[in-house]
C-alpha cells in the first residue's frame, strides 16, 4: 500500500471513530478524495473492520463504524479482541466483588461479541 492511500484509509477511519452515522460525500469532503476513493476505501476497510453501509436515499443512507468497536479512539484488530476476551475471561471471579464481576461481564461481552465475527 502507499503512502497515500495508507493516509487516505487513516483519515477515513479517524472520520469514522466518532461513532456517527456519515455520508459518503460528507467523508470525501472531510479527506478531500471523491466519492468513489471513498467508496472503495470503505469496501476494502469493511473486510477488516464491522463497518456498516446502508442505501436510504439522500437523506438515510451512511456509513459507520460499529460503536462498541472503537475503545477511547482505538480500532481493536481481531487478535487484540480475542486476547481481550482471553484475559478477561481468565479472571478469577471469586477474587472480584459484585460491581467489579458486573464490569468484568461487559467486558467479556463487548469483546466476546467482536471475536465471535470473521473481523480480518
Amino acid at each position: 500500500m502507499d503512502l497515500r492511500r495508507a493516509s487516505i484509509t487513516a483519515d477515513i477511519l479517524n472520520v469514522l471513530t466518532d461513532g456517527k452515522i456519515h455520508k459518503m460525500r460528507e467523508i470525501a469532503e472531510i479527506v478531500e478524495v471523491s466519492e468513489t476513493t471513498v467508496r472503495n476505501h470503505i469496501r476494502s476497510l469493511s473486510y477488516r473492520y464491522p463497518i456498516e453501509t446502508f442505501r436510504g436515499g439522500e437523506k438515510k443512507g451512511g456509513v459507520y463504524l460499529e460503536k462498541d468497536y472503537i475503545i477511547s479512539g482505538h480500532i481493536f484488530t481481531k487478535a487484540e479482541l480475542q486476547f481481550g476476551a482471553k484475559v478477561f475471561a481468565s479472571l478469577s471471579r471469586a477474587e472480584l466483588d459484585e460491581d467489579e464481576q458486573k464490569v468484568l461481564d461487559t467486558f467479556i461481552r463487548i469483546f466476546a461479541a467482536h471475536t465471535e465475527k470473521e473481523i480480518l
